[in-house]
């Protein structure tokens, strides 16, 4: 069998030492030693000769897969193509290496021991007590999920060459063997609690954010994106910074500890906010093989699995390729996995690779039959438009309760759930009142802040459709503390559609959830405000007297209210 091959710098080497280090690929450890006494004295001698660390991998039958050339003060781990680090167990190697001085094991490498998941990591010293070794190891976290580092005491090598008996035998790795497949065994029996506890994929989301007062809403609106994509999350790496970093995007220590604490915690998703630019998801895609993907991604995939219609798929899978196109590298787990998981769901390409050509391909394709739909659409709206049917447009931020409101008010059965963008497709209802009127109610899609540049034009057809109408009713929920912070980003969005100066009514929903049912989101100048529960139709009674007025000199009759039809 050949010799496992040197991974480092050997250009420099005499060929003696060159011969001597791949000879060290060919010795063996037993296998319930963490190393032997012969071997570790044959690495400390060659590395102070060449003034240079030297690292074994050794897998747990002994043999020696990787010897590693480092420089004087650190080594270059290569990648692992193992398929083992999965559900809580380690890699099935653990890592021998030389200290050229008496330092412990410092932070980049107990860094690459959670990494790596390493079976454990052994730093050799040479003093004139002779050969030291300081050791450390992946344990589980006591009553909490994920695992931690340990790391032991300095010991003599003479104390890893005997077995260990009672408490001594807690403190010292030995045997090798049992030890190990105890530690794997309870890492692995941690995993599982906590996938059992946490239901869903386990996310750690990566935020820039310059602080102050919105940094608490968009945290929260964060989770709840993650709750309604089905995504349970870990925690959040915060960065306090005016811009994210553009290379790196949390700055290169805060990553790397990111990644570690993603490691630690069996995360499966970094979810990232703001946006990631090519260049920062090559940097993170890079340096990880967890799955990468950021809040546009996010969003589009909740919207893929709420899109039922032709047309909302046809908008969603157009959305996710504008997004992408700009991204694709070529390489890298955020953009070659656009079928896969959270963040590549929906009615999209099968194919693991997507090339830009055929992405552009694909784009003209949508866009095409998406200008086929449109035109149908307008000739829709041009059939109420002769009609003379008033059209009233729900709008407001996701999960303000619109299309609780249509249900309530129409008897109709749109999807209505605590979740966000839980409508998609728009909804059209007519709503009658006395004497043979009646008007077009139009449920919308919810907005959010930041809306995605490529979720807003390849919706801008549906979003359009809000332009057109007659009366808007702006949905808001009242129990939201961030609630004027909504107002302002709907206002926004209109403003942009050209419906800014569209007659509309501020509609208050859930004043049921406030103390004294009076919301505290007012803005100067609204007039036509309506306080209501979009769950008991009896609240809805003056919005609706409202309406008709706003359209016809009232007559009202005593009893008779709003009919759906």
């Amino acid at each position: 069998m050949a010799a496992p091959l040197v991974f480092g710098d050997t250009t420099s080497l005499k060929s003696s030492h060159a011969k001597a280090l791949a000879k060290l690929g060919e010795r063996s450890v037993p296998a319930d030693s963490v190393v032997s006494a012969a071997l570790a004295r044959e690495l400390l001698e060659l590395s102070h000769e060449l003034n240079r660390r030297i690292g074994l991998f050794v897998n747990r039958r002994g043999k020696i897969e990787r010897v590693i050339l480092g420089d004087a003060h650190r080594l270059h781990l290569p990648e692992f193509s193992r398929v083992r680090g999965a559900d809580g167990r380690l890699r099935g190697v653990r890592l021998v290496a030389t200290h050229l001085t008496a330092e412990v094991l410092d932070r980049e490498e107990l860094a690459d021991l959670s990494k790596l998941k390493l079976d454990l990591s052994a730093a050799l010293h040479r003093g004139a007590a002779g050969i030291s070794v300081d050791m450390a190891c992946l344990v589980p976290n006591p009553g909490a999920d994920g695992y931690s580092v340990h790391s032991f005491p300095r010991f003599a090598l003479s104390e890893l060459l005997r077995e260990a008996d009672g408490v001594e035998a807690l403190a010292r790795p030995v045997p090798f063997g049992d030890f190990v497949r105890e530690i794997e065994a309870a890492l692995v029996s941690s995993t599982a609690r906590a996938r059992t506890e946490h239901t869903g994929t386990r996310a750690l989301i990566l935020m820039s954010h310059p602080g102050g007062a919105s940094l608490e809403p968009r945290q929260h609106e964060l989770h709840e994106l993650c709750r309604t994509a089905g995504i349970g999350v870990v925690d959040i790496v915060l960065q306090k910074r005016p811009h994210p970093d553009p290379r790196t995007f949390l700055g290169a220590g805060k990553l790397d500890a990111a990644l570690v604490f993603a490691l630690e915690h069996d995360v499966e998703l970094l979810i990232c906010d703001p946006d990631l630019s090519a260049s920062q998801a090559r940097t993170i895609t890079n340096a990880t093989d967890i799955n990468v993907i950021d809040r546009t991604m996010l969003i589009l995939d909740i919207f893929a699995q709420h899109a039922t219609s032709a047309d909302g798929k046809l908008q969603v899978e157009l959305a996710q390729l504008r997004h992408r196109l700009p991204r694709m590298l070529g390489k890298g787990t955020m953009m070659s996995r656009l079928a896969g998981g959270i963040g590549g769901r929906g009615p999209g390409e099968t194919k693991l690779e997507v090339d830009r050509r055929r992405a552009k391909d694909r784009i003209t394709d949508l866009e095409r039959r998406l200008d086929r739909l449109e035109a149908q659409r307008d000739q829709k709206r041009a059939r109420r438009r002769r009609r003379g049917v008033p059209v009233v447009a729900i709008v407001g931020y996701t999960n303000a309760g619109k299309s609780t409101l249509l249900n309530t008010v129409t008897n109709a059965e749109v999807r209505a759930e605590n979740k966000l963008f839980a409508t998609l497709d728009p909804t059209v209802r007519r709503l009658r009142f006395p004497q043979e009127r009646e008007i077009v109610l139009l449920d919308t899609v919810g907005l959010i802040r930041d809306l995605p540049p490529a979720l807003r034009q390849a919706f801008r057809a549906t979003l359009e459709e809000i332009a057109d109408a007659d009366l808007l009713l702006h949905v808001v929920d009242a129990s939201d503390p961030d609630a004027e912070q909504q107002i302002e980003t709907v206002e926004g969005v209109l403003d942009e559609l050209g419906a800014g100066d569209l007659p509309r009514f501020l509609v208050f929903n859930k004043c049921d959830r406030l103390a004294d049912g009076v919301p505290h989101a007012s803005p100067a100048g609204a007039t036509d405000q309506f306080h209501i529960s979009a769950l008991d139709r009896r609240s809805t009674r003056r919005l609706m007297e409202a309406i008709e007025s706003r359209f016809w000199s009232r007559q009202p009759a005593v009893g008779v209210g709003p009919e759906a039809r």
